[in-house]
């Protein structure tokens, strides 16, 4: 190690609320030496009593094999206690990957940085969503009343009400045919409910159209992939952008003036979330050349084309291998990090949900049988009853 003392290593900075931590040019070949630098960053964050930021810089860090184990547990400690968000900067290549498997497996944001500047800049969003966050709290963003959905005689969903907050990971769960997918149908304007309304962004209505609903700010991804399996994977998230783009149609078909600037402009963006989801490498591929996981991640990437207010997400991980879960699990947490985007998803894995997700509500037979925190979700009898199979 360096000739700084642990000491010296810890930053406070009060004006922007965040720890600045130097692993720079440190090798961590046990977990005596691991204990020893997060015991002092333990000890100064209990002083102030109070949460911060983190900015951690890598440059140049070793972290052996037999050391990683114990650094990913007190980093993930050190977070839950004392943090609000972190950054990281710099990291070496092994040390990036192993620190995205962890967070796949334990179900935070990687958030890794190449220079100090493209992480305080992040750090400062991070921040001023929080501050949002916080001023808007009381603030429902989308508020399901008394909703009911039939199809002839058969009740499919059942007097529904819920409310979802701006900036969460909210779940809707429930055995199969429990009406979840239904409840989203009616959410993005594909069923039209017999009763109820939906609040969304303060616009009241019972029925939508779906293009309506995507001009509002709404998308989602599907139980069974829909994609163009004969567009490459650009294409088929350029067709994200549709409804954001102004030319005529003869302008675009002769690709000329605003046209192709306006082209130009949407493929950057589309190249942005290529780079943030890691598909470069299949980018001219055809979609349908790929195998499941990676499909299931173009189509995350096509909603998130729209640039959406909320998402939702129909069973993302419904047939993939733990490896693909941990994968998406961390690009939902990063979509809702790092573009503000509120998300609702369904999920079976209950591990998957309730390491996600601040919100939960549950159905059963059409109706809701609990909601609240994973918590207390987990713990209710109703919900224990419905997923032991216990008669009704």
């Amino acid at each position: 190690m360096t000739d700084k003392t642990h000491s010296e290593r810890i930053t406070f900075h009060d004006a922007i609320e965040t720890m600045e931590v130097d692993f720079s040019s440190m090798t961590f070949a046990d977990a005596v030496q691991v204990n020893a630098i997060y015991d002092e960053v333990d000890r100064q964050l209990a002083a102030t009593g109070k949460r911060w930021f983190f900015l951690v810089l890598y440059t140049d860090c070793e972290i052996a094999p037999e050391a990683w184990d114990r650094f990913a547990e007190r980093g993930k400690s050190t977070n839950i206690n004392h943090g609000r968000g972190s950054v990281r900067v710099d990291a070496k290549a092994q040390t990036r990957e192993a620190i995205r498997q962890s967070a796949g497996r334990e179900s935070f944001r990687s958030n890794i940085y190449d220079t100090r500047d493209q992480a305080l800049l992040a750090l400062g969003e991070l921040r001023k969503r929080q501050r949002d966050l916080a001023n808007g709290a009381d603030e429902v963003f989308l508020r399901v009343e008394n909703v009911s959905l039939r199809f002839g005689g058969v009740k499919a969903i059942t007097e529904i009400s819920f409310e979802i907050k701006r900036g969460e990971i909210s779940a809707i769960i429930g055995p199969n045919g429990a009406g979840k997918s239904s409840m989203l149908n009616v959410i993005n304007g594909v069923y039209h409910p017999q009763e109820g309304t939906i609040t969304f962004l303060g616009n009241v209505r019972q029925q939508m159209r779906p293009y309506e609903a995507a001009k509002q700010g709404i998308a989602r991804t599907f139980q069974n992939i829909a994609l163009f399996k004969g567009m490459s994977v650009l294409d088929n998230i350029m067709t994200g952008r549709n409804l954001k783009m102004k030319a005529n149609m003869l302008q675009q078909a002769f690709w000329f003036g605003p046209a192709q600037r306006e082209e130009l402009e949407h493929r950057a963006k589309v190249e942005e979330i290529i780079d943030f989801l890691e598909i470069q490498h299949i980018r001219k591929t055809p979609v349908g050349r790929l195998p499941y996981g990676l499909q299931k991640r173009v189509d995350l990437a096509r909603a998130l084309a729209m640039e959406p207010e909320l998402l939702l997400l129909d069973e993302p991980m419904a047939g993939m291998n733990v490896e693909e879960k941990q994968d998406m699990c961390r690009f939902i947490l990063d979509v809702n990090d790092q573009f503000g985007t509120t998300v609702l998803l369904i999920e079976h894995d209950m591990g998957v949900v309730m390491d996600l997700s601040n919100f939960v509500v549950v159905l059963d037979y059409g109706k809701k049988i609990a909601e609240g925190t994973p918590d207390e979700v987990r713990a209710d009898p109703n919900v224990i009853s419905a997923y032991l199979g216990a008669s009704h």
